[in-house]
């Protein structure tokens, strides 16, 4: 069944009704109070409720923060009740769009006329204009007491290439600085990275939109590892089974009409400034660095906005349960690619790709170094920086047998790869004949006389 979870505040309504939705109505400050109020509360079972804080300090507009915070949560964004229709979804998607590698196939589904996003017949994003646009009357968090400072942790940010005219949707942290610059920390080879790469050369600045908010399955598709060139609004637009719908800015780019607020600008070739630290799930801080500046030409919003954010720390929080769902959505597209693949485990720790159980179809037991840098080659695994190969037969969710499994089948001295950065380990079967431990005529035996040994349980 699907949900009609098309935008923020349409996502809230069905996390209150299923009654999955706490709300704050005590006045918190949004630096670091949210944050150890939302550590404590994605740490309890199951990911622990979605919250809107409703009383912000020195802010007149409410917060919502661990939306994404359980697998359950996260399929009710993408539109789905379990994240298992969207695998289903896509598997038969890509059995029906013809031959091809993965990436050809996704780049046919994501042309096709009803997933591509359409113009919006109303714009609620546009409701207000502010005259004055300041970037700190948002009530963006500081998590963290080592953190530079507040920072945007959910936003849509959109540009173009200026000779092919690509869009890109990506979500890259963003430090405020001051009331109109803020930092855009993205890898200089990702979408947003390679189009600034592109003005800079020509020494043009680069139109800039950023919404918060807005459709929710966008708000994964943003961070999702697509390939290059693929549009994210076409993939959201796939995901809910209906188009995302778009409005234009001032700056040339499409943004998601039912965003909560849209900041549009530019960012100057060259311009940097010192960004960081940032607490990060790894349980430590990302380092200060140069990023680019955004600048702040005009802000506008919905007369009641709610302000989207995330938390960033140590597992359980609401990105591991948006990497599960990455796992699942882009096991059918890995498959293509790597038939013998039975299985794929993102572990929580890892935080998307950070580390890899991988189940494979042992058909040829030679080919399984090559097979590992092979994945290493693909968006999904390309920056983990720990690949595991196992057996079908392994439990890849049951992390006692893997690791059972892992450090008996390794020799070190061939089965461990260390390259680019990244650790592979070859952990699948090199014996033909396991050690079965118990005659199967024995155990129903011993079972069957049981109670005669007088043992208790």
């Amino acid at each position: 069944m699907r949900l009609n979870a098309g935008d923020l505040r349409e996502f809230v309504r069905i996390l209150e009704e299923r009654g999955d939705l706490s709300k704050v109505g005590t006045e918190v400050d949004p630096e670091q109070e949210v944050a150890a109020v939302v550590n404590r509360v994605s740490k309890g079972r199951g990911g622990g409720k979605a919250l809107i804080f409703e009383k912000i300090k020195e802010s007149e507009w409410p917060v919502a923060v661990n939306l994404f915070g359980s697998l359950r949560r996260t399929a009710w964004a993408l539109g789905v009740e379990d994240i298992q229709d969207l695998d289903n979804h896509l598997r038969e998607a890509l059995a029906k769009a013809g031959p091809g590698t993965a990436e050809e196939r996704l780049r046919r589904l994501m042309a096709e006329r009803e997933v591509l996003s359409i113009p919006g017949y109303s714009a609620p994003c546009r409701e207000v204009v502010e005259n004055a646009p300041d970037l700190l009357r948002l009530p963006a968090l500081k998590t963290w007491p080592g953190d530079g400072g507040r920072f945007l942790t959910l936003p849509l940010i959109f540009t173009r290439h200026p000779k092919t005219g690509a869009v890109n949707c990506g979500m890259y942290r963003m430090q405020i600085f001051d009331s109109r610059t803020a930092g855009l920390h993205w890898r200089p080879a990702s979408g947003g990275g390679l189009h600034y790469s592109a003005w800079s050369e020509r020494g043009e600045k680069m139109p800039v939109a950023v919404a918060l908010g807005g459709d929710t399955a966008l708000i994964y598709a943003a961070g999702a590892p697509l390939p290059e060139g693929v549009d994210e609004t076409a993939f959201a637009g796939f995901l809910r089974d209906r188009p995302v719908e778009m409005t234009p800015s001032l700056e040339g780019l499409n943004v998601p009409a039912s965003a909560e607020f849209i900041l549009e600008g530019y960012a100057e070739p060259g311009e940097t400034r010192t960004e960081g630290p940032f607490g990060n799930h790894t349980g430590y801080y990302v380092p200060s660095g140069p990023v680019a500046v955004f600048h702040l030409t005009r802000m506008t919003r919905r007369k009641d906005p709610i302000f989207p954010a995330t938390i960033v720390g140590p597992p359980p929080m609401e990105d591991c349960f948006l990497a599960k769902a990455t796992e699942r959505l882009f096991l059918p597209l890995l498959q293509i690619d790597f038939p013998e693949v039975a299985d794929l485990n993102f572990p929580l720790e890892g935080i998307f790709h950070g580390c890899a159980l991988i189940a494979l179809r042992q058909e040829d037991s030679g080919r399984s170094g090559k097979l590992l840098r092979d994945l290493r080659q693909t968006d999904l695994l390309k920056a983990s920086r720990l690949l595991v190969l196992l057996d079908a037969d392994v439990d890849i969710r049951n992390y006692s047998e893997s690791f059972w499994k892992s450090i008996n089948h390794v020799d070190p001295r061939r089965d461990i790869i260390v390259e680019d950065g990244g650790l592979s380990i070859d952990a699948t079967r090199k014996f033909s004949w396991p050690n079965v431990m118990e005659d199967p005529a024995v155990g129903r035996k011993v079972e069957a006389r049981w109670a005669e040994y007088g043992l208790k349980d």
